[in-house]
């Protein structure tokens, strides 16, 4: 029998990739989500600045965040005493254009209440990363008890939590959004060298499981650190994109139908479409790879050293692109990315409706229908119209619609109805329930 005492030190404060994985685990929010609520809290002054990738503060901020941490307290109801370790959260060295994200002492004095649901999580989340970053570590005495049976060894391993520390002030703070916690497993006391009964016996008979699919939060995640191992020393960007940037990249592709999201409201993965895989398989292995990136980094490095001229740079760049260009073959698949994807028939014409970057079109040349993806009808009504919706449109001539918005700020719910005007052009209307 084994017995050690460890500990799991606070969280470090939020940057935006980590805020955005949060989000998402916890709350359900893609990575644009997170970005645009903590865009709207900034604006508002109840944050920092949210486009950072730091996760610390810089030395002169120490004086200043003990009063911070007792205002945030306040602000969320906590009564408990909060340590303050101001030190875990400090190192300048590790901060770059911006430090990591605050809420700001502005917020002690606003109506939390009135903000959106959005935003009022996203501050909840990175209130309660401040107060946990500098809080005491959560301790605990982990036993493992190596039992002998037929000569067989078998281990089990208990824990009994000797001091909350941080993690009761995240309980405190997030304990709907974490969901009900596991109990850790507490072993009998024994002593060595004692014999036991066989209780029972199981054979269980299993089989690995593939790789779970991407969610944002995972794929934040491997974005991050794509090639980290193979980035120089003391570059100031890894990964693929910057946590400013992830989030767009991420909607892009699924807006132009690289990518598509499945999955309950909160748990959503991200899964490639034909047109993803077809893109994959023309696509120069020398794109792909983050690898690129990795060698652009080291040698965009070197020019800042002085070791390499920007023209052999951008030199090296050129005689790849035309390279590549000039060597790389039609692949078997290539058609899929020029294939425009039919998802109706046009209640004007009656030819196949295709979606395409902007919308969904009538393959008619000559006809006028289209369903545009940024649609001015829907967003009176604070809705998209996206492939679900239009997919209703077509086949049902009607979609219902929950939680419309009126100009005044009330919601409810509707039916919109689709038709064409006479030159050919869809047209919206409106049907309320109760056939007003």
């Amino acid at each position: 029998m084994e017995r050690k005492e460890k500990s799991e030190s606070p969280p470090q404060l939020y940057d935006l990739t980590a805020l955005q994985r949060d989000a998402n685990r916890l709350l359900g929010f893609t990575a644009q989500q997170t970005l645009d609520y903590a865009q709207s809290l900034y604006e508002k002054r109840l944050i920092t600045y949210p486009r950072t990738d730091s996760r610390f503060l810089t030395e002169d901020m120490a004086a200043s965040l003990p009063g911070l941490v007792t205002a945030t307290g306040k602000a969320f109801a906590v009564e408990e005493q909060i340590p303050i370790h101001v030190q875990q959260v400090i190192d300048g060295s590790k901060v770059t254009d911006h430090h990591a994200l605050l809420p700001t002492k502005s917020m002690a004095n606003a109506d939390l209440a009135a903000l959106p649901a959005g935003e009022r999580n996203i501050l909840r989340l990175i209130a309660a990363r401040l107060l946990c970053a500098v809080g005491e570590p959560h301790r605990y005495a982990e036993t493992t008890i190596i039992t002998i049976c037929a000569g067989e060894e078998f281990s089990a391993k208990g824990k009994v939590v000797l001091s909350e520390g941080w993690k009761a002030v995240e309980r405190k703070m997030l304990g709907e959004l974490l969901g009900k916690q596991k109990e850790p497993a507490v072993l009998p006391d024994v002593k060595e060298q004692s014999q036991c009964s066989i209780a029972g016996a199981e054979l269980k008979e299993g089989q690995t499981s593939p790789p779970k699919h991407f969610t944002e939060d995972l794929l934040l995640h491997a974005m991050e650190t794509a090639s980290a191992d193979s980035m120089p020393e003391g570059v100031e960007r890894q990964g693929i994109g910057t946590p400013a940037t992830r989030a767009a990249t991420i909607e892009k592709l699924v807006q132009k139908g690289f990518l598509e999201r499945k999955g309950t409201k909160k748990t959503k993965v991200l899964l490639p479409t034909d047109k993803g895989k077809a893109l994959i398989t023309v696509m120069p292995e020398e794109i792909q790879s983050p690898e690129m990136t990795a060698d652009w980094e080291t040698k965009l490095l070197q020019i800042e050293r002085g070791e390499m001229e920007p023209s052999e740079f951008m030199t090296e760049i050129n005689t790849m692109i035309t390279e590549l260009v000039k060597n790389t073959e039609m692949k078997k698949g290539a058609n899929a990315l020029m294939k425009s994807k039919i998802i109706g028939v046009c209640p004007n014409c009656g030819k196949p409706v295709v979606e395409r970057e902007k919308g969904w079109f009538c393959e008619n040349r000559e006809c006028r229908f289209v369903l545009w993806k940024d649609n001015a009808f829907f967003k009176r009504l604070g809705k998209r119209l996206d492939a679900h919706v239009a997919d209703k449109l077509l086949r049902d001539g009607q979609v219902r619609l929950k939680d419309c918005k009126s100009a005044k700020g009330k919601t409810y719910n509707a039916t919109v109805l689709l038709s064409c005007e006479a030159d050919g052009r869809s047209k919206f209307s409106l049907e309320f329930e109760g056939g007003c």
